[in-house]
């Protein structure tokens, strides 16, 4: 038997080694600290991490030590795990002074300062992003901005690293700061892509003279810049840039492939294609899945399978005439042949033009007005990651049904009017049912379109033989010697459409004809295999996928009855379309067939979610932790109004609590009251602070016997206590508002302000997030719940339940700057029914506010919540070090350390005057 592709045994001893690599250089469990280096431990919280849940953490300790033995050279549990954590200490030093070397190397060479730090971070970059890189290289970046005589180097290097951080406005206030001239030389590219990014494409017309004047050298670059002028609508910039790519020297075969494949795009852009049908004759449109992106045209078979799988309901009706491209009619009327007598619909028949639709990019294919086309699928692909080309082209018919979607920025206002106009939507997961639901969009759950390729796929000739041998699709086999298949190859890619249904065809009737099982992890192998009566498992490799509520755990009643809801559903509209009904009268059936879905759908949506309980007694916590209330009055009162403000920590930061209301204090001529919740701190701490600090009333809470179960998405350089803040409003039941504060934060104007700002009804107040991976809401909720990877149902029920609080997106927010309105939060019950979101959800604090706020906080400005590392600050009220870089690592440069500095140095002056 030829079984196509890659050893996927191969392609994963690959990735482990590579992932060995970077967690020998980055993840390292620490030797234990001396008491004084735990004091300056980089976290804002606790000092232990608390372990994820009992299978998570086994996971996790098999693979950290594999990867790490793979680093190592060593045999598979030849030597201890103290030994193998010793050695991995060596590997982490050394891959640091590697780095170090490297930019020495450039410049003994001659290289010039900036480009040398460009050459570096690309170097660092060019593998997935992790702490160990971004932090080595902002600190490096940052301290070379300090200086004048390097300045912009640093800023050149650091717009580098805060692009590839996602946080897209501080690159380019950063490359702002350049001369265009390096810029040009440098990063052309980079630069480009930040200006789209952040809407500065006022820039268009001078990088368009930097190719014009051959600045810009070699054809990646050019073929680069000509997608991203592609993805922001200015082709006449992109047919610039791909000139110069054609004129290059240095493209090999693969780009070459690249930019006529963007340049034919390019053209159809700058002259649009038109179409037409004969009289009579009924357009129809057959998915195919090219884009101008080689990189998000898809590879996957699995993908041809979903278009023969819709073809099935378009050929079941009888005395169809084909017409169109040859290849085309020659493939479908060659389905046409396979249906299942029992499954064909009679009629008159019809003339059907075919026309090729890509789903991912059907604006610049010629489309006859009043194409028909069955909507299915994932709508993921981006263009050049920068747009997606979604509603459909203008001539485009769609009835939806199989639909998917995940990206909350896909459905901009725009997208989800079309859905509206269209609807309503036969979606294949229950959770974009949910997310349309909440949107406003009718919609309905129809299962995946899949489940019906079985109308093309006539009785098997012959049973598989007994004992027959297991392939495995795409997932990882037992043995070296077993059959291991993929169904994802690059020659798809540049496939037509014809080619690659016979290559699906022909997948799918060996793994019905020459296997006894198929072990699959792709849901378009499953689904399609067991509908066409092939043995066949499903092992997703996480079971928590949005993709999969409503499948995964769908029994053969369920999908049987899933198949032939879509048939029944699709065929009346489909019936219209050949008759050559109107738009009207053909979505007018579909609304009315699909009518007691979208009923039995909206009220699965509506039910009430289940209230969740922590498995320990918070309000008896919330007790226990009160009667340890420590009160210390302030010893020189100031007069007025009084300031509260909580803190979080442990036993990590308590020279850093002083250094905190030290600026509190120094800023405020207010009184001031200090909230601390606190683990593994004595009433010598207390005295200590009070001594420090006369004037402020200190109420100190200890949380030390507080255990909120595993916290599945506790960061790694945050600790439990962080998680503390969530009893605020059942601790201080007296106390009706309060400024949350982080430990990595430094006030350095009057926090009476933030204090005193009206909330207008909002439960709190926070800084809007800014990176571009945590700006959405939803998003980082969709984000949390595949955590859940063993516990799918809670995982959806989640989902559900997120949907229905938060309608639409909003703008995610850091928590470790809050206003809280503490009696709002205890009337809405916050306590009680989210701190049960640790242990069911696996969600720490920050992700619980947000689920609990959603769009309801008041948006503070910029200026109280400053985050150097990831945004220009020019005149801050709080300075926060979010992250992993903080202002007490004396290793690394920290922009705006001096304020800390001298923050600490006001600490010292009141003890040494105490």
């Amino acid at each position: 038997m030829n079984v196509r592709g890659r050893s996927l045994r191969r392609r994963a001893l690959r990735k482990i080694a590579r992932t060995a690599d970077r967690w020998a250089g980055t993840s390292a469990p620490q030797p234990k600290k001396s008491a004084e280096a735990a004091a300056k431990a980089p976290s804002s919280g606790s000092s232990v991490k608390p372990t994820v849940n009992e299978k998570a953490a086994a996971r996790l300790r098999g693979s950290y030590r594999q990867m790490t033995e793979v680093v190592l050279g060593v045999e598979p549990g030849s030597l201890p795990e103290e030994e193998v954590r010793a050695k991995r200490q060596y590997v982490h030093a050394a891959k640091r002074l590697a780095a170090d070397a490297e930019l020495t190397r450039s410049l003994r060479s001659g290289v010039p300062l900036t480009d040398a730090v460009v050459k570096l971070i690309r170097g660092r970059f060019t593998r997935k992003l992790n702490a160990e890189v971004l932090v080595g290289a902002r600190a490096l970046c940052h301290s070379l901005h300090s200086q004048p005589e390097t300045r912009v180097a640093g800023a050149l290097g650091g717009a580098l690293v805060a692009r590839h951080a996602g946080t897209y406005d501080l690159a380019w206030d950063l490359f702002t700061e350049v001369p265009r001239d390096v810029v040009a030389r440098n990063a052309p590219v980079e630069f480009l892509r930040t200006a789209a990014q952040v809407g500065q494409l006022g820039v268009v017309d001078e990088v368009v003279k930097w190719i014009d004047q051959g600045v810009v050298h070699g054809a990646k670059p050019l073929y680069n810049m000509a997608s991203i002028f592609f993805a922001v609508k200015e082709y006449t910039a992109a047919s610039r840039a791909i000139d110069a790519a054609r004129e290059a020297t240095d493209a090999d075969e693969a780009l070459t492939r690249r930019i006529e494949l963007l340049a034919d795009f390019t053209a159809r852009a700058i002259t649009p294609q038109t179409a037409t049908v004969p009289q009579g004759r009924v357009s129809f449109g057959v998915i195919d899945y090219k884009q101008p992106d080689e990189g998000t045209t898809s590879s996957n078979v699995g993908d041809y399978v979903q278009t023969i799988a819709s073809l099935g309901h378009l050929v079941r009706h009888a005395n169809l005439r084909l017409h169109g491209d040859d290849e085309l009619v020659e493939v479908v009327s060659e389905l046409q042949g396979r249906v299942r007598p029992e499954l064909q619909i009679d009629g008159p028949g019809a003339d059907v033009q075919l026309m090729t639709l890509n789903r991912d990019s059907s604006s610049y294919d010629a489309v006859p007005e009043n194409t028909w086309a069955i909507a299915f699928g994932w709508y993921m692909q981006d263009i050049f990651g920068l747009a997606y080309d979604f509603p459909f082209n203008p001539n485009v018919n769609p009835l939806f049904i199989s639909f998917h979607v995940n990206r909350p920025n896909m459905l901009t206002p725009e997208a989800i009017e079309y859905l509206k106009a269209h609807g309503p939507i036969g979606c294949r997961d229950w959770n974009t049912v949910y997310l349309l639901l909440a949107r406003g969009v009718p919609a309905f759950f129809s299962g995946c379109l899949t489940t019906t390729i079985s109308t093309v796929f006539p009785d098997a000739a012959a049973p598989v033989p007994v004992g027959g041998p297991t392939a495995y699709v795409d997932t990882p086999a037992p043995t070296d010697d077993a059959i291991q298949i993929t169904q994802m190859h690059e020659d798809v890619r540049w496939t037509s459409m014809g080619p690659n249904v016979r290559e699906a065809l022909g997948l799918l009737e060996s793994y019905r004809s020459e296997f006894g099982q198929v072990v699959t992890s792709r849901l378009h192998c499953y689904l399609p295999s067991w509908s066409i009566g092939a043995n066949v498992q499903f092992t997703p490799k996480n079971r928590a996928d949005v993709r999969f509520a409503g499948l995964l755990d769908a029994d053969e009643n369920d999908l049987n009855e899933m198949r032939e809801r879509i048939r029944r559903l699709l065929a009346p509209a489909m019936a219209l379309v050949l008759q050559g009904a109107s738009r009207e009268e053909v979505y007018a059936e579909w609304r009315k067939t699909v009518a007691p879905e979208v009923a039995l759908a909206e009220q699965r949506f509506a039910a009430p979610t289940t209230r969740l309980t922590a498995s320990f007694d918070v309000d008896e916590a919330c007790r226990t932790a009160r009667a340890s209330r420590v009160l210390t009055p302030a010893t020189a009162p100031r007069t007025g109004e009084v300031v509260n403000v909580a803190v979080a920590l442990d036993g990590n930061l308590k020279q850093e609590m002083e250094i905190v209301i030290g600026g509190l204090v120094q800023h405020s001529d207010r009184p001031l009251h200090v909230v601390a919740l606190t683990r593994d701190h004595t009433t010598e701490d207390h005295d200590r602070l009070a001594g420090l600090f006369p004037e402020v009333s200190f109420e100190w809470i200890a949380c030390d016997d507080i255990d909120y179960g595993p916290v599945l998405g506790m960061l790694k350089h945050i600790t439990v206590s962080t998680m503390d803040r969530l009893l605020l409003p059942e601790l201080l039941p007296d106390l009706d508002r309060v400024v949350y504060h982080d430990i990595d934060a430094l006030t350095v104007k009057d926090i009476a302000t933030l204090h005193d700002v009206d909330l207008g009804g909002s439960p709190l107040a926070a800084r809007p997030s800014v990176g571009h991976g945590v700006r959405s809401g939803l998003g980082n909720i969709l984000k949390q719940g595949r955590r859940l990877s063993e516990e799918p149902v809670v995982a959806n029920e989640f989902f559900r339940a997120m949907y229905q609080r938060h309608p639409n997106d909003f703008d995610g927010f850091n928590a470790g700057i809050l206003l809280m309105d503490l009696a709002q939060m205890r009337s809405e019950g916050f306590t009680a029914d989210y701190v049960a979101y640790v242990e069911t959800y696996g969600l720490n604090d920050q992700e619980i506010l947000n689920c609990y706020a959603g769009s309801r906080y008041r948006k503070i400005a910029p200026a109280w919540n400053n985050w150097p590392t990831q945004e220009t600050v020019t005149d801050p009220s709080i300075v926060h070090w979010a992250g992993w870089l903080k202002p007490w690592n004396q290793e690394l440069y920290v922009k705006y350390r001096e304020l800390w500095d001298k923050g600490s140095a006001f600490v010292e002056s009141r003890r040494a005057a105490a």
